[in-house]
């Protein structure tokens, strides 16, 4: 392994934290989405532009939601190759991903070049880790 037991340890206190600060915000969105849905049963019906507000809302808050996920998902995925010793290995090239860049991003599946590379070719999809 290319990262010594300090730096394994800060990266793994590093996702876990991640993870409860995604955690505690899927369930805000839950709670907020409970209490909306409860106000909108009760509540007034408003004019268009009150319901094209509301949509744009929603909207907003379920891409924020699929955002956690995917990022939970990412974490995860982290977590399992710390498990198996796969993690920070590079899936393009095989190559350690550098410490500086797992810090910046603990859950990256690429090193940087890679990363770039992937980011060139595949434009319309760089949210990927």
């Amino acid at each position: 392994m290319h990262l010594n037991s300090e730096q394994f340890e800060t990266l793994a206190r590093k996702l876990d934290a991640q993870r409860e600060e995604v955690l505690a915000s899927v369930l805000e969105h839950v709670a907020r989405s409970r209490q909306e849905s409860v106000a909108g049963v009760l509540g007034t019906v408003g004019d268009e532009a009150d319901q094209a507000f509301a949509e744009v809302l929603q909207d907003t808050d379920n891409a924020t939601l699929r955002h956690d996920v995917r990022e939970l998902r990412e974490i995860e995925a982290a977590r399992e190759r710390m498990a198996r010793g796969e993690y920070g290995i590079c899936i393009t090239c095989g190559e350690p991903i550098g410490f500086d860049r797992l810090l910046a991003r603990p859950a990256a599946v690429r090193c940087l070049r890679c990363q770039d590379l992937y980011e060139q070719t595949h434009a319309a999809d760089t949210a990927q880790p």
